[in-house]
């Protein structure tokens, strides 16, 4: 016979939801670096872009002699006009005399070699010697052939890679200028002021003909 058993108590068991494991504080507080680190990588290649294409502006003469000359003008000139090929040297020579306070006008062309347009906004300089060039007109397209008498007055022009565009640089020579004996002022060259990609930048360039004023009894020094 078995003994009856006694009464039996009822066990209560608890169950607890499942817990996020805690992270340690250093890692729980730890900042996003990721987006720091990109923005300061994107301004570093920015600034990398800029200096690199800076560089080559600077370094870039876009601006060339172009294939077209001219003769000089002007009432009451006599000009003396010969040609030079010698020693890697090509163009002519434009002699006349100098006078007080003379002026005249001459033309040369310019082309863009490069492989951006290129904008001239000015060209000429006044030299210590008393005597100015100034651009004073312009063609701004001249064909391969010839000269297609396109001229008018000057405001900057953008050349195309491979345009042409012809100067009309106007001479002035001061009241008192003058010249040592045995000497003349010459050039063949003109300071061209041109922006290129937004950025000014300046060139000699090369007229294809020297203009030579000799010294005369009225501009003796």
């Amino acid at each position: 016979m078995f003994a009856p058993l006694g009464r039996v108590q009822a066990v209560k068991t608890l169950t607890r939801p499942p817990q996020t494991p805690v992270r340690p504080r250093a890692v729980a507080e730890a900042p996003r670096r990721w987006p720091r680190r990109l923005a300061a990588g994107v301004v570093l290649l920015a600034v990398m872009i800029a200096a690199v294409a800076g560089v080559w502006i600077a370094n870039i003469e876009p601006l060339a002699m172009g294939h077209v000359s001219y003769a000089i003008s002007g009432r009451g000139l006599h000009v003396t006009q010969r040609t030079v090929d010698a020693l890697g040297v090509a163009g002519t020579v434009q002699t006349l005399a100098m006078r007080p306070d003379m002026t005249f006008r001459y033309r040369f062309s310019v082309t863009n070699t490069g492989r951006l347009s290129v904008t001239i906004v000015d060209a000429g300089a006044e030299t210590p010697r008393g005597i100015s060039t100034k651009v004073v007109a312009a063609d701004p397209s001249v064909p391969a052939a010839a000269p297609s008498g396109g001229f008018g007055p000057f405001t900057p022009i953008t050349l195309s890679p491979g345009q042409t565009a012809a100067l009309t640089m106007q001479v002035h020579v001061a009241p008192d200028a003058c010249s040592l004996a045995g000497s003349s002022a010459a050039w063949h060259t003109e300071p061209i002021t041109y922006r290129v990609l937004g950025v000014t930048r300046h060139a000699e360039i090369a007229t294809g003909t020297e203009i030579r004023l000799e010294r005369t009894g009225a501009t003796s020094c």
